[in-house]
């Protein structure tokens, strides 16, 4: 039987329930670390990650290399597909977006009277989104 709606602790628990977090969330990464650490990765290859799955079946009992018949292993074959399709899914459907929050420092350059260039100092004011892909 379902919950009723009719009363205001049943309205408030179903929607703790709905943004209850499942897991704490990762610490954020200082932002100097990010910058450059973003431009050291390599990323995605579909093939090196088939790779490194199909080099450890072995830890899992599953048999590799080429077995009974001259033809390439089918399951190593299906295990590269799938991962290329799993990595072309991520690469063109999946979606980031990011938030800059309130308070964040700018720095401006502007031109003043007579072409004399006006430097400003502040902050951010409001919540700022972007969007980004995953290479």
């Amino acid at each position: 039987m379902a919950k009723s709606m009719s009363s205001m602790s049943s309205v408030l628990s179903t929607l703790n329930a709905a943004f209850k977090v499942q897991q704490k969330p990762v610490t954020q990464m200082p932002p100097p670390l990010l910058m450059v650490g973003a431009k050291l990765r390599p990323g995605l290859s579909a093939r090196q990650i088939a790779s490194r799955i199909i080099s450890r079946q072995s830890e899992a009992g599953a048999p590799v290399g080429d077995i009974f018949s001259e033809d390439n292993n089918i399951s190593e074959a299906m295990e590269t597909i799938r991962i290329q399709e799993i990595v072309n899914a991520i690469l063109t459907e999946a979606k980031v977006e990011i938030t800059i929050p309130p308070g964040i420092q700018v720095s401006t350059i502007g031109v003043g009277n007579y072409g004399a260039p006006v430097v400003s100092q502040g902050a951010t004011t409001a919540i700022a989104s972007g969007d980004g892909i995953i290479r």
